[in-house]
């Protein structure tokens, strides 16, 4: 390990002797990691590759110098920089620990650790487990892959570390990119012609930080998304059949909001089925690729039963995903989807799929149901069916559209038809 060079990396890393990039502030990520910092937890940031986790960490340590706290006693380590190649095991971070150790200003202090892209290191979580039992250090690590929280790492971590889901910008966050602060119903009256052309460009384009405010947007979305394919999918999951992968992620991504089931996938792309169930682990374990399970009250119906397949982002679908026709629609259903995901968490997202119809998601709240939405660009009587099943049981239903807002009633009950534009600048 060339010491000198260790050094310079971390010099450029780091708040030691220059700013950092903080970009726009992503204040519910920073209140909700420094809500925990300090708690004596692992405070383990993921999410897909270039949704901003890198520089919400940046920010949270801003935050920190801020409030008094020497930039020494923060280590930001980005193991995405070829010149920490060498550290690769748990020893050699230790290592690296050592040689900070070395240039840190205040020695009886306990100082902040900051692991960016953690996954590439063998052993990492031995290292975050020893400085936190010891209460030598407050650790903080992020990944682009679920092996940040897979089975093994969570029992070497025996609950020592507390999950933090980054995901791309909400539309509230993309407005804020955009330079667009609403503070209130005035706000968002005044403005609505501005907010609706950027939704149409978010719709189109998608959340992802480093596209916002670019203007070769789709090239950015393809090189994302090999760059997610190759680093986070192909080579963590050692593939060798890279064609069959590729199919099969297009395969997902052209059909955002339809049912799909393994054996089915499996028969009409010509893949073996078993290929089929380890790669689509691996797409998900990327946060790429998301299932969406019927609501059963039986588990096993629930796991055999179709389910239905999102994207991380509706730019992905729109711009990788094939299709002979625009479908907004179905961007429109994929977009609601990451907010209902990013508002009430994953595993609380389902369908709900009747003898007479579909309702798209059905929110479950502890042991009973909180609310049902049905996504549709423009409303019509057809998507009506599976919504009064629900009805019947007395469950909340709202109706998201492009542009439409109104009261309609079904089976004697009035439900609320939201524009989707505003529903997301709603909070909770």
């Amino acid at each position: 390990m060339n010491r000198e060079l260790i050094l310079k990396a971390l010099i450029d890393w780091n708040f030691w002797y220059k700013d950092q990039f903080t970009g726009y502030l992503r204040e519910d990520y920073v209140k909700e990691i420094l809500s925990i910092i300090n708690s004596w937890y692992i405070t383990s940031v993921l999410g897909v590759k270039r949704a901003g986790k890198s520089t919400i960490l940046n920010q949270v340590a801003k935050k920190m110098i801020e409030s008094g706290i020497d930039p020494f006693d923060i280590l930001i380590v980005n193991f995405e920089d070829g010149r920490l190649a060498s550290v690769q095991n748990v020893e050699d971070l230790f290592r690296l620990y050592e040689i900070y150790l070395e240039i840190k200003r205040k020695k009886d202090s306990k100082p902040y650790i900051f692991l960016d892209e953690i996954q590439r290191i063998n052993g990492w979580e031995g290292f975050a487990r020893s400085l936190i039992d010891r209460k030598e250090a407050f650790v903080i690590v992020s990944g682009s892959t679920s092996d940040l929280i897979s089975d093994n790492i969570r029992k070497k971590l025996a609950g020592r570390h507390v999950v933090i889901r980054v995901y791309p910008l909400s539309f509230k966050e993309y407005l804020n990119f955009k330079g667009l602060n609403l503070h209130n119903e005035v706000d968002i009256i005044a403005r609505e012609s501005e907010i609706k052309s950027y939704f149409n460009e978010y719709l189109t384009y998608g959340g992802f930080p480093g596209i916002v405010n670019s203007n070769v947007k789709e090239q950015l979305l393809s090189s994302l998304y090999e760059d997610i394919i190759v680093r986070d999918v192909i080579t963590p999951c050692k593939i060798k059949e890279v064609d069959k992968l590729r199919l099969l992620s297009l395969y997902y991504i052209s059909n955002v909001g339809n049912r799909v089931r393994l054996r089915n996938v499996s028969r009409q792309l010509q893949i073996p089925l078993r290929t089929v169930q380890r790669f689509t682990q691996c797409l998900i374990r990327a946060n790429l690729i998301y299932f969406v399970n019927p609501l059963s009250p039986n588990l096993s119906v629930m796991t055999r039963a179709e389910k239905k397949v999102y994207v991380v982002d509706q730019g992905l679908a729109n711009i990788i995903g094939y299709r002979l026709n625009s479908n907004l629609g179905s961007l429109l259903e994929n977009l609601v989807f990451v907010e209902l995901v990013r508002r009430y968490g994953e595993e609380n997202v389902f369908y709900y799929r009747g003898k007479r119809g579909e309702v798209d998601f059905v929110i479950k709240e502890k042991d009973s149901v909180k609310e049902a939405y049905q996504v549709t660009y423009y409303l019509n009587e057809r998507e009506y069916k599976g919504v009064e099943e629900l009805l019947k049981w007395n469950i909340p239903v709202k109706f998201l559209t492009f542009d439409e807002e109104r009261e309609i009633n079904i089976k004697g009950k009035n439900i609320n038809v939201l524009k989707v534009w505003k529903w997301l600048l709603n909070n909770k």
